[in-house]
């Protein structure tokens, strides 16, 4: 049996039923058929296919059918058509039907590929007659009676292997032409179809022949080429090359593309070109065979040039920031890695200059993020005038700009570039009446001695920068390693502050506000401080900026309204009489989910009643005036909580801002009490100050008391309030309690007098 599952079917057409019988005997032997016919056929079988011997191979198996008569064969094979007849033995004479030739014509009508073997015993037709009939087919072949049992076996075999081999290479063929069908638009179907399909295609087609005659092509394809009638009656591909090739920015790379398609015809290929008018046409090439013989090439032209235009637009978007146009993060770094390489093989420098827009959040928040973004736009461009086409420029985010210089030679060139863009930024900008200057903080690292990958380089710039910061903006500094173990310090500060608030390390000290008339303490200002495990009782000028940077500030500040709240209503149990305690609110925290809900929940968890708390807002708070932060102010006031507005007339803040908020109160901040009762600029200002209060209807209270002479200035002007060292510094909550202690005791003792 073969090695495959397939069973060849055979048909045997005889009159005769004993031929009928010869056939199954010889066909279809059984498992002790004569051996020696066996090795025969099997040795036949060698010689014909030369495949190895093989002494145990048996013979083939086959499915028989039998008819008498031609119409009757016909019907079988009409209704056998799912599962054809291989090979059909028929017998040239079968009366009172059709003879074998018009049974084999009848049978070919339905079905051409089977294999037909005429068995005659007789010179009814001769060969010529029976061509003549049937026509030359090599699927015919003669059989004379009286059969040879081995010749019988070898046509069923040998005819039965032709026929599978030609169904299978009929279907190989059938798939290798649908596949060139779909790849050249189905060039092998009627000439009227060709056209419609060429005519009806977007792209350009070109059909040449292997000698570079033009066979075919659409309107298409001399449209988008402009070649005009006279050079497309040459017929030539030479000539519409030659003409094509004016047209296209590199005409080298059409030139050596065709060169190619025709020293190896049976390539596909694909190319693009561009062309000066500033079009790109995709070139799809691939052979153009008939018969599975490769005559020519396929042409197809594509117009692609709005889908360049999409993509290169979508790649800019991708590697470009969308506000300044500069090459955005993932861009740079790409450009420091390939600079990286470049000065490693050329012994070269490179330099990363950070930059950071010195009170860019100022600006932001006082003018608007329209002007704001105005401002880096105008910078960016100021920046990208400064630098070589070799470098580059960058916006890494928010109000930092980060500049690649390459090819350095020394530290010179890149202090050059820093001292240029201080200059440039800080000439003024004037937009919409609005006229101002910025000032930038710069930090410079240098490849190899400061990093030599794209993370250590821009770290340890960005650090340069923060100390540029530190020492007062507006200046220019280059990385050292001490730098770095600065900026390790500040980290660890960072660290150990949210481990700080997770182990409850704050601690509140409080500063009392007088009555300057009575001296009666009337409120107290919560103040934070920390206490560290290593370092002692930290100041809040050692981290509260950091806890502003990090974003703990939130927690920090939840921290300490609760331990204020607390011990206020510790007092109030006590028995000392009520105040309000007033604690101060970051932007962060006024604008954070929920603020008011956890102002609600902190004053239920330690019962201290809202009139008793007072929250200090500061000038940068209320100047960001938008809608949520109104209405988290309206929450706040409503639950009945006191506004107090801190360092008033430090910032930039104005009447309409306090007509909008509802403050209760005013502090004037003291560096307008300073010397207030000697300087007149200071004394008049603090009277204005004290004047518009009183017209507004809020309370003032004055920071920074200190001396006698100042207290009576406060109180000759009518403030009544003041908080300041000249009292009491700030001071724990012991202290505290025992200054609050001492001032009950002291009026109880004036009531005994009173009533004595």
């Amino acid at each position: 049996m073969e090695a495959t599952d397939w069973i060849p079917r055979i048909l045997v057409v005889d009159d005769n039923f004993a031929i009928h019988h010869d056939f199954r005997k010889i066909l279809l032997p059984s498992e002790q058929d004569d051996s020696v016919s066996a090795t025969r056929l099997n040795n036949i079988k060698n010689s014909l296919f030369q495949e190895e011997n093989n002494a145990n191979l048996k013979l083939p198996l086959y499915k028989l059918d039998f008819a008498s008569q031609g119409e009757e064969a016909l019907k079988l094979v009409k209704n056998e058509s799912d599962n054809p007849y291989a090979v059909a033995f028929v017998d040239i004479r079968m009366p009172p039907g059709w003879d074998g030739v018009e049974t084999i014509q009848q049978i070919w009508r339905v079905d051409p590929y089977i294999q037909m073997v005429i068995c005659t015993a007789y010179s009814d037709y001769s060969w010529d007659e029976t061509i003549k009939k049937l026509g030359e087919s090599e699927n015919l072949l003669i059989l004379k009676k009286p059969f040879d049992v081995i010749e019988v076996r070898q046509l069923a075999y040998s005819l039965s292997r032709k026929w599978k081999i030609q169904s299978q290479l009929d279907v190989h063929m059938t798939g290798l032409e649908n596949l060139v069908t779909k790849r050249t638009a189905a060039l092998e179907t009627s000439l009227a179809l060709i056209r419609s399909t060429l005519e009806s295609t977007a792209d350009g087609i070109l059909v040449v022949d292997v000698s570079g005659q033009v066979v075919d092509f659409n309107q298409k394809f001399i449209e988008m080429w402009n070649i005009p009638q006279t050079v497309m009656q040459k017929n030539n591909f030479d000539s519409i090359v030659e003409f094509a090739s004016n047209q296209l920015k590199t005409p080298k790379k059409l030139i050596s593309v065709i060169k190619s398609n025709y020293e190896t015809l049976n390539i596909d290929s694909f190319s693009e070109v561009d062309l000066k008018n500033g079009k790109t046409f995709e070139i799809y090439s691939l052979p153009h065979k008939v018969r599975n013989i490769i005559v020519g090439r396929v042409w197809d032209f594509r117009d692609v040039s709005e889908r360049k235009k999409m993509q290169d637009a979508l790649l800019k978007e991708a590697t470009t920031d969308q506000l300044t146009g500069l090459p955005n993060r993932g861009l740079f770094y790409d450009r420091i890695n390939q600079a990286i390489a470049e000065a490693e093989r050329n012994k070269t420098f490179l330099a990363i200059v950070f930059l950071d827009i010195d009170r860019f959040k100022l600006i932001n928040d006082s003018l608007g993020h329209s002007m704001g973004d105005y401002l880096l736009r105008a910078i960016a461009r100021k920046l990208s005038k400064i630098v070589r086409k070799a470098d580059t420029v960058s916006r890494l985010g928010g109000d930092e700009f980060v500049l690649l210089l390459t090819d350095l030679h020394g530290k010179e060139q890149a202090q050059l570039v820093a001292n240029k863009i201080l200059s440039k930024i800080a000439s003024p900008l004037e937009v919409e009446d609005h006229k101002f200057s910025v000032t930038g903080s710069i930090g410079v690292s240098f490849y190899p001695n400061d990093g030599t990958t794209v993370e250590a380089l821009i770290k340890n710039a960005d650090i340069a920068m923060y100390v540029s910061k530190e020492l007062g903006k507006n200046t220019i500094n280059f990385y050292s390693e001490s730098m770095s173990r600065k900026f390790l310090t500040r980290l660890t500060l960072e660290n150990d502050l949210r481990e700080g608030l997770d182990r409850n390390e704050i601690v509140v000290f409080y500063q009392p506000f007088i009555n300057l008339n009575t001296s009666e303490i009337v409120g107290v200002e919560a103040l934070a401080r920390w206490q560290h495990p290593v370092l002692g009782l930290l100041q809040p000028v050692e981290f509260i900026s950091l806890a502003e940077e990090t974003g703990l500030i939130c927690q920090l500040g939840e921290q300490v309204l609760k331990i204020a709240c607390k011990q206020n209503k510790k007092w109030q149990i006590a028995g000392y009489k009520p105040i309000q305690v007033s604690v101060n609110i970051s932007s962060k925290q006024l604008k954070s989910a929920k603020f008011d809900e956890i102002l609600k929940k902190i004053l239920e968890e330690t019962g201290l009643d809202s009139q008793y708390l007072e929250l200090e807002l500061t000038e940068s708070v209320i100047m960001d005036n938008t809608e949520d932060v109104m209405t988290i102010v309206k929450k706040i006031k409503n639950m009945g909580i006191s506004l107090s507005m801190d360092d008033f007339g430090t910032g930039y803040s104005s009447l309409n801002y306090l007509r909008h908020f509802p403050f209760d109160k005013l502090k004037i901040d003291k560096s307008f009490i300073l010397n207030a009762e000697s300087n007149s600029d200071n004394a008049n200002l603090v009277k204005t100050i004290i004047a518009m209060a009183k017209n507004l209807k809020l309370n003032i209270v004055a920071e920074g008391m200190e001396t006698e002479e100042q207290r009576e200035f406060l109180r000759k002007n009518n403030c009544l309030e003041a908080q300041g060292f000249l009292f009491s510094k700030p001071i724990n909550s012991e202290h505290m309690s025992d200054l609050l202690k001492a001032q009950q005791f002291k009026k109880a003792e004036q009531g005994e007098n009173h009533e004595n």
